[in-house]
């Protein structure tokens, strides 16, 4: 048997198998399988002698499952790397940590998440979190298996929360990859492993059943995995199949009470019985009751073939189906802001600094044909649905020429696409005597008359709204490696070579949000009195009575029964927009559904073509210590070509002239673009064994980013806004920008790391990253057809520093007297720094740029941590672990208030434990969220157009969801 050329030490391998398996990335690290049973592993202690040198003491044999097997197989991973790299392993079948790839991820040291659908929307919560993040840097780069990953709903990235973690024996964080890591990770690369056939002896059998449930959601949901894998000896030589398959189910339910912007105000009516000169008072109210709902399905395979020592061919193939929707109801009020008053004989309250505490508000805005006073209160009904499907198909083969020698190819295609259908439905009315006080820990909202508020002739049906969205991404790869191992050389142990070739094609459709009037007091029908539909008088019957019920856990005073569409609006679009066609015939215009213009459709493709070449080393006695390491190069060009659609505004139907009228009529223009560039980025990793148990670690490399493709997308959409007297008071546009150039990165690790005993460590880390061309949304002037208009577009700015270090500690306490030996904890702390890189904040009002506010960059955190009890003992197994990050940039412009917006510190303890009957079975409980945690959103600063700029963060909303509680019961033979 030729041997593993990366010449792990043969402590290396006793101490991989105390896992049930390591399956580390293709081309990355061909770590060795562990072959011994997990269940059954010789230890030894060290205790100080009587000379008090240390001192070898043998134990007896101790059982090493669970968590503790599980966070030594990752240790192991992270010893023997060639480089720097934190991982997360699955000793059980279908036993990551989390129930999700996004939940596990965070508990890695620089690694954090978020906890919202989408970031520039945080109106709406997400369960299991999106959006990861390295180091707070949100280029991170996904792999399968040391291969590329995407998912066409997130254009380039990987949307992890899509994929099964049921299917994944570990996730690996690589901060400062190597040279023969494919590029595109600026932050980091994460890669997810699964299971293959020859990563153990024989036959291995193994599968999950588990129910979960929401205690604010109130359901029970299922979820079952099931693996077989076994290898045989054939007289075509040894053969392999493993197959992999996962379903999984989540409910999950989460509200929100939010406040609008606050505005400055210097009126008479908001200043009255004060001693201010201006005064801050917020928009109105909002709350909000969302359940989500996700299924998940996936199947993974592998066959394996050795026909010879020297000749191992394989096959894999992974697919994900992602289905998910979520319903909201939403009530409202944010009336004008510059129309809000305080009601007859009332004055709104302060507090020292002029801004808005509490009072009753009534509104001036005009009312059409109604009397009624108070202010514009909304209710709304929406329905969201998504598909996601994600397919990987790949085949390679090593083969060594000579002893020296071998070539390895790989050929991977990778496919997946994404539907979207989003529709909501609002009704209106006037609501008098509504009071809202924010003097307490949450907004606190009151109604004089609920019988008003309930009764469906004081409503009207207001507008509709769809969004329709479809991605497709195909990617085909190719790669060929050669590696030669140095057989008499004193430093030098093998070198690398190796070529690889994409094609990427990515087609994204998106229609907007499609807002339209149904009837209104600017949009009446002739067929009342008043032009408004009223809830009782069409439609009848597709409205209902609905109570909050249980609203933020009775922790928020609300209203009580308040009129809302019916769920069958929301969830049926196409017989919904029928019946919504009776509004557009009456008055010949309105809402009418959403279709794909040709500006919506966006076009691109890349071709990347790269080659590396890397050389190992080490030496155990020439330094007086053993050092090794690897030095390498990658250079990749990359092509690109995007193909899209710019419109100029139609201003047909307006009040402009006839000559605004003849030059914007809504024509369609190409905005086709080319584009190339190259980069070099080279690598190198040292390691200095100080002793068996103590290693320092150097790393240097450069690294680089591309756009992500919503970025690049080549689109231009132009807008006018036209006032009564035919004036254009706004010229603006939005655009993606096809000419961004990827982001770059030199960065610097180092790696202090004690490995104390065969599950202890204790490291730290320090990083340096120094980026240039970091992508930021800037609104910006750009002149076409001799008309000046403010642009929005991505752009690369100039250049920033990140730097900061981590911590990590995991011990198990062996020498602590009887059942308190099956104690342990482990933990890690990050702290990240930036300066020089900042984005700017866009003036919501005038949509200029902001000078004087400089953000930080989105999504990073200055302080995250981790932190883990684990009672591993007989049968028992034991984990409570809580995870914390401070205040960070979600936004600079929020898709709802336009403003920067910030999520506020956050923390959740979450927890497990199982009860192991024999070698095969365990039954155990999951719970999240142990801690009922609040998400609480922040916005500002808010800027006006003489200059003013308000500093302050005012609280934008307040978010809290299920506990959620699994019942899992696992087998392995």
């Amino acid at each position: 048997m030729r041997r593993n050329r990366l010449a792990f030490s043969s402590r290396s391998l006793l101490a991989a198998a105390i896992a049930l398996q390591l399956a580390t990335p293709a081309w990355a690290q061909d770590a060795t399988a562990a072959q011994d049973d997990a269940a059954n592993t010789k230890t030894s202690k060290t205790t100080a002698g009587k000379d008090g040198k240390r001192q070898a003491v043998d134990l007896d044999t101790v059982e090493v499952r669970g968590v503790r097997a599980s966070l030594i197989a990752s240790q192991v991973i992270k010893r023997d790397s060639e480089q720097i790299v934190d991982s997360v392993s699955a000793e059980d079948i279908g036993a990551l940590p989390d129930r999700s790839v996004t939940e596990t991820l965070q508990r890695v040291s620089g690694v954090t998440i978020d906890h919202f659908m989408a970031r520039n929307d945080p109106d709406h919560f997400s369960a299991e979190g999106s959006g990861v993040m390295i180091r707070g840097l949100t280029q991170v780069r996904g792999e399968l298996n040391g291969r590329d990953i995407f998912s066409a709903a997130s254009g380039r990235g990987l949307s992890f929360e899509d994929v099964p973690a049921e299917l994944m024996a570990g996730v690996d964080v690589y901060k400062n990859p190597s040279a023969e890591i494919i590029e595109g990770g600026l932050g980091g690369t994460v890669n997810l492993r699964t299971r293959k056939p020859f990563d153990q002896e024989g036959q291995l059998i193994g599968g999950t059943a588990d129910v979960n449930y929401g205690d604010f959601s109130k359901e029970y949901k299922p979820s079952a995995s099931f693996l077989y894998s076994n290898r045989w000896q054939t007289g075509l030589g040894e053969m392999g199949f493993l197959i992999d398959v996962a379903h999984s189910e989540l409910a999950t339910r989460s509200d929100g009470i939010q406040v609008e912007p606050f505005v400055r105000r210097t009126d008479d009516a908001v200043l009255a019985g004060t001693d201010f000169d201006q005064v801050y008072v917020p928009g109105g109210i909002n709350w909000r009751e969302l359940d989500f709902h996700r299924k998940r399905d996936g199947i993974g395979a592998a066959f394996q073939w050795r026909p010879s020592d020297a000749t191992e061919v394989y096959v894999q193939y992974l697919r994900s189906k992602y289905d998910m929707n979520w319903q909201e109801r939403a009530a409202f009020f944010n009336d004008s802001n510059d129309a809000i008053v305080p009601a007859a004989g009332t004055t709104f309250q302060y507090d020292d600094n002029g801004v808005f505490v509490s009072g009753s508000p009534v509104s001036s805005s005009w009312r059409g044909n109604l009397t009624t006073d108070g202010v514009r209160f909304n209710t709304d009904n929406r329905y969201a649905e998504q598909q996601t499907t994600t397919s990987d198909l790949s085949a390679g083969f090593s083969h060594y020429l000579n002893d020296n020698l071998v070539l390895k190819g790989d050929m991977q295609l990778v496919q997946s696409e994404s539907d979207n259908l989003d529709f909501t439905v609002f009704t209106a009315t006037y609501l008098p005597g509504l009071s809202y006080d924010l003097s307490g820990k949450y907004p606190s909202v009151s109604i004089d008359d609920p019988a008003y508020a309930a009764d469906p002739s004081n409503y009207f049906w207001a507008a509709a709204m769809d969004h329709l969205a479809k991605n497709r991404g195909r990617q085909l790869s190719t790669r060929v490696d050669l590696e030669y191992t140095f057989q008499d050389s004193s430093w030098l142990r093998f070198a690398r070579f190796g070529l690889r070739a994409t094609d990427r094609t990515q087609t994204n459709k998106n229609s907007g949000y499609n807002w339209g009037v149904l009837t209104d007091n600017w949009a009446t029908i002739p067929t009342t009195a008043s032009g408004l539909a009223t809830l009782d008088a069409y439609l009848s019957g597709s409205a209902h009575l609905y109570t909050f019920p249980n609203f933020f856990r009775g922790k928020v005073n609300l209203p009580g029964n308040l009129q809302f569409p019916v769920d069958s609006l929301a969830k049926n679009y196409a017989a919904t927009s029928e019946m919504f066609q009776q509004f557009y015939d009456l008055r010949g215009w309105g809402w009418a559904p959403d279709q794909y213009n040709l500006q919506d459709t966006n076009r691109q493709f890349e071709r990347t073509e790269a080659a590396y070449a890397m050389v190992y080393f080490g030496n155990d006695e020439a330094l007086g210590i053993p050092v090794d390491g690897n030095v390498g190069v990658r250079i990749v060009q990359t092509k690109t070509q995007a193909d899209g659609y710019g419109i100029y505004p139609d201003l047909s139907a307006t009040a402009a002239s006839d000559a605004l009228k003849a030059l914007y009529h809504g024509q369609y223009f190409s905005t086709n673009s080319r584009g190339q560039y190259t980069d070099v980025l080279p690598s190198l990793n040292v390691r200095f064994k100080l002793r068996d148990d103590l290693q320092w670690r150097v790393a240097a490399s450069r690294a680089m980013a591309r756009p992500d493709f919503t970025q690049l997308q080549a689109y231009l959409q132009l807008a006018a806004t036209t006032e009564t007297d035919g004036t254009v008071s706004d010229w603006t546009g939005t655009a993606g920008n096809p000419d961004l150039k990827p982001m770059t990165a030199n960065q610097f690790d180092t790696a202090l790391e004690w490995y104390f005993d065969n599950s202890d460590l204790l490291y730290a880390t320090l990083f340096y990253k120094d980026v240039k061309n970091y992508f930021s949304t800037q609104t910006r002037t750009e002149t076409y057809g001799d008309q000046d208009w403010l642009v929005t577009r991505p752009y690369n700015m100039d250049k920033g520093v990140i730097q900061g270090f981590e911590l990590g500690y995991t011990q198990f306490f062996d020498s602590l007297p009887g059942w308190l030996s099956g104690f342990g904890v482990t933990g890690n702390f990050t702290f990240v720094d930036s300066s020089g890189g900042v984005n700017t904040a866009t003036d919501p009002y005038s949509n200029t740029t902001v000078t004087g506010v400089k953000l930080p960059l989105e999504g990073l955190s200055r302080r995250s941590y981790n932190i883990a009890g684990i009672y591993e003992k007989g049968p028992w197994s034991i984990r409570l672990a809580y995870n914390w990050r401070s205040r960070y940039l979600l936004t600079t412009s929020d898709a709802a208030t336009h403003l920067p917006t910030w999520a506020d510190d956050y923390g959740q303890l979450d927890g497990s434990a199982f009860y192991r009957f024999d070698d095969h079975w365990q039954l155990g409980i999951q719970a999240n969220n142990l801690t009922d945690s609040t998400t609480k959103v922040l916005m500002g600063p808010t800027s006006y157009a003489d200059g003013e700029v308000d500093t302050r963060l005012y609280t934008r909303g307040w978010f809290v969801n299920d506990r959620r509680y699994s019942l899992v019961l696992r087998a392995s033979w």
